[in-house]
């Protein structure tokens, strides 16, 4: 009996991709059927946040939950597993890490085929279409694991997708040919690993595939990330993950409230220039440290982030140019030294530093609670979050995530040197131990910084005095440096503090004429009101 090869295509750019899911395969522009072969386009959207009238898109999520031959995978997902096929799973994995490097994936998908963990369908052509697929999702998930299939995650991978295959791709295609439509799947919202690799299978197989997510969450990226497998349609707007819907919306929206929407989403474009509050808010912060003179400080400290030079948004990064410099010593023009710190301190959103160390440090040790938050080698956002230690839960969750995200990235490519015999994960222990203790009033500093508008400052004086700087308080620094705060630091002697702890070329240092080592910190003086202030203030009064 001649062998039938199933070749399904992606098709990248569908006049209306929600249409085209809903058609037969048969019905689309490419569709080939030979005695050796049957090759049809495939529909795979990442559809990322949601159009301006919100009330639409739930609903059209709620008729395609309608449709009998649609099924929406994140509400049915079954995860009911057979005990002996629990078992076999075991022996196989047993066998897996006992194997010096593992067992190859040809030999590891035989076994489980030996054991039934693949179901069969009564055509052995979907059969071997069904085995080809598996192999290629397993090599995938081997090339973008560092470990390989010794990954700490391909245990739960395998359990997932042999349990899904059987629970939900067999009881849709127990009786199916090649010839017949394959099945259409929806999933909406957040994804773990293995649901998504389980839907990059689904895509292998010939299944159309729409994954929705209204607040532009591309978690599918992670693993399509030049879009091999999957194309995406991203609206302008956006709105919060809210409950798969169980009825249709009866608001319906007036012509007034459409226009003001559509007004309010130009204006506010991401490439208009002209900001709204917090619409940034569901953002990540990345800063951009600018290299800048001595003068510039002062000019560039009173712009807002939106007018600084190298801001943009980046998909769903803000990219926030900020300062970070040092001032080394004292200016001859002493009246202008101090006028020049005081326009920075004086700024609602800063605040200053007088007493070191200002921050706290402990002895705790945090090698169980750093290694649960890694997941393949890496910190996980979620597991960050979610620890028990976490106590930064009463922030907003896009603060709370944008504070974890920069702890990660503080981490994983630290600003701080190695000490001497210092191994690279005692100095990411340490940033990530201190990074757990911010301080309340930083954290306010952070709650009120909306990415687009006032820089938030923290200005440092260290008066000759004072004990230097700790490394505890430049963990901070650079925590807030890389988080998009303005940091100025000013140390009149001249001595080494950010140098001795910090990479080269992650702040800058600005000499200045003399080095002073008994200069205490002077208070800005109580400005008298100018005449011409006076005359204002009356002709306001009367007019």
């Amino acid at each position: 009996m001649q062998t039938i090869t199933i070749k399904s295509v992606l098709e990248r750019d569908p006049d209306d991709w929600l249409q085209a899911f809903q058609d037969s395969p048969k019905s689309r522009a490419y569709y080939e059927e030979t005695a050796q072969q049957v090759s049809f386009s495939r529909i795979a959207v990442r559809v990322l946040g949601a159009p301006i009238e919100e009330d639409d898109y739930f609903n059209s999520l709620f008729t395609l939950s309608q449709k009998p031959n649609i099924h929406i995978l994140n509400e049915e997902l079954n995860k009911h597993i057979e005990q002996k096929d629990f078992q076999a799973l075991q022996n196989i994995l047993a066998q897996h890490q006992q194997t010096p490097k593992g067992l190859s994936i040809n030999r590891l998908v035989a076994m489980m085929s030996g054991y039934q963990l693949i179901p069969k369908h009564d055509d052995a052509d979907m059969n071997r279409h069904l085995q080809l697929a598996t192999i290629r999702v397993v090599e995938r998930f081997q090339e973008q694991q560092s470990l390989g299939l010794l990954a700490n995650d391909f245990r739960r991978f395998l359990i997932d997708m042999v349990k899904w295959l059987k629970n939900h791709w067999i009881e849709w295609t127990k009786s199916m040919k090649p010839t017949d439509d394959f099945p259409k799947v929806v999933w909406y919202g957040e994804t773990t690993i293995s649901q998504r690799y389980f839907l990059l299978l689904l895509m292998e197989l010939g299944c159309d595939v729409l994954i929705f997510h209204p607040a532009k969450v591309d978690e599918f990226a992670e693993i399509d990330s030049t879009d091999a497998f999957s194309i995406t349609h991203s609206y302008a707007s956006q709105t919060t993950l809210q409950p798969f819907p169980d009825k249709m919306r009866d608001r319906q929206a007036t012509v007034g409230y459409r226009s003001s929407q559509h007004f309010e989403q130009l204006m506010h474009d991401q490439q208009s220039g002209v900001f709204k509050p917090w619409q940034f808010k569901d953002c990540l912060p990345r800063s951009l440290t600018l290299r800048m003179t001595y003068d510039d400080i002062f000019i560039y400290a009173n712009e807002k982030a939106m007018v600084r030079p190298k801001f943009e948004v980046i998909k769903d990064e803000v990219i926030i140019p900020v300062i970070f410099a040092k001032i080394s010593g004292v200016s001859s023009r002493r009246e202008e030294y101090w006028h020049y710190m005081h326009q920075l301190i004086t700024s609602q959103q800063t605040v200053f530093v007088q007493e070191f160390p200002f921050v706290t440090t402990s002895r705790a040790n945090y090698h169980f609670h750093y290694k649960h938050c890694l997941v393949n080698g890496e910190l996980s956002v979620e597991r960050i979050v979610q620890s028990d230690w976490w106590q930064y839960g009463d922030l907003t969750l896009e603060l709370q995530h944008a504070i974890a995200h920069t702890i990660k990235t503080s981490c994983e490519q630290p600003m701080l040197k190695q000490q001497p015999n210092e191994p690279l994960y005692d100095l990411q222990l340490f940033l990530f131990k201190q990074l757990t203790m911010i301080p309340q009033e930083i954290l306010r500093l952070l709650q009120s910084f909306d990415y687009s508008q006032e820089v938030p400052k923290l200005v440092l004086y260290q008066a000759p005095q004072q004990p230097a700087l700790s490394r505890e308080d430049i963990v901070l620094l650079a925590f807030l440096n890389r988080f998009g705060i303005d940091i100025v630091l000013y140390n009149p002697t001249g001595k080494l503090d950010l140098e001795k702890y910090l990479q080269e070329d992650t702040f800058d240092v600005h000499r200045l004429e003399h080095m002073l080592f008994d200069l205490q910190y002077e208070e800005p003086k109580q400005q008298k009101n100018k005449p011409d202030k006076m005359i204002k203030k009356l002709f306001n009064r009367f007019f």
